[in-house]
């Protein structure tokens, strides 16, 4: 396994700032600096970098408890993952508070907020859906599906491909207000920022999404309501609070 991968599991890292680290000399193998992310299981890999975590109460953070699944709530301008070593809390500390035996399977970007699921890392997930919202600008008159491809490849921003072949989505108006829509959209499985690309292509962006064209807000008005894995039921706590985010 490389030493990358290595420190991503041991510290809760994502791979490329584990990658950075070890580029700019702030990992150690048995003692020793190393710049190199080689592919071996040997020696003592630890960061020289400070890496104690705020204190995280996981209970604050929970939604749904089965045995084998949990749902947690994810507030908006929180990452998943931990980015460097000084971050506030992340998800990454709910999940490693909670218990070492289970993963996030699903994530969120930093200012979206709503319900993920974290399941035994031996439990196999066979069927996963999810439910989001979001205040979008324009009117949506009417229910539409999409399952355009994604080109995501090296792409900050990614592109809806004018061919079939993607990850089929449902969208659905909610209501209409102040020139916004509140959508409902449902998907099985999701390509990288494939609910922002897909609206903003049929020209819908989500209100404060500037990467893809929408108005400047506070933050990304997308909400994940409902998450389900092998057909258990997250239903995320936050929802209320979303829906009227932009009426205050």
């Amino acid at each position: 396994m490389r030493y990358s991968r290595r420190l991503s599991e041991q510290y809760g890292l994502s791979v490329r700032m584990a990658k950075k680290y070890i580029k700019d000399g702030m990992v150690a193998l048995d003692g020793i600096v190393t710049t190199k992310d080689l592919d071996s299981d040997e020696g003592f890999l630890e960061l020289t970098a400070e890496t104690k975590r705020p204190d995280v109460t996981p209970a604050d953070y929970i939604v749904k408890e089965f045995d084998h699944i949990v749902f947690f709530d994810k507030p908006a301008f929180m990452h998943t993952d931990l980015q460097k070593p000084d971050d506030p809390i992340t998800m990454t500390d709910v999940i490693m508070a909670y218990s070492n035996e289970f993963s996030f399977i699903s994530r969120l970007d930093y200012t979206t907020d709503g319900v993920i699921a974290a399941v035994r890392d031996d439990f196999f997930v066979f069927e996963t859906r999810k439910v989001y919202l979001a205040h979008v600008e324009g009117k949506i008159e009417k229910p539409f599906v999409m399952d355009n491809l994604i080109d995501a490849d090296k792409r900050r921003k990614v592109r809806v491909l004018e061919k079939p072949g993607g990850y089929k989505t449902t969208f659905t108006p909610v209501s209409f207000e102040n020139g916004l829509t509140l959508v409902r959209a449902e998907m099985e499985n999701a390509s990288r920022h494939q609910l922002r690309a897909y609206l903003a292509h049929k020209g819908h962006p989500i209100l404060g999404d500037e990467l893809y064209g929408g108005t400047a807000a506070d933050r990304i008005m997308l909400h994940c309501k409902e998450t389900y894995v092998n057909r258990f039921p997250g239903i995320s706590c936050l929802t209320d609070n979303f829906i009227i985010t932009t009426k205050k």
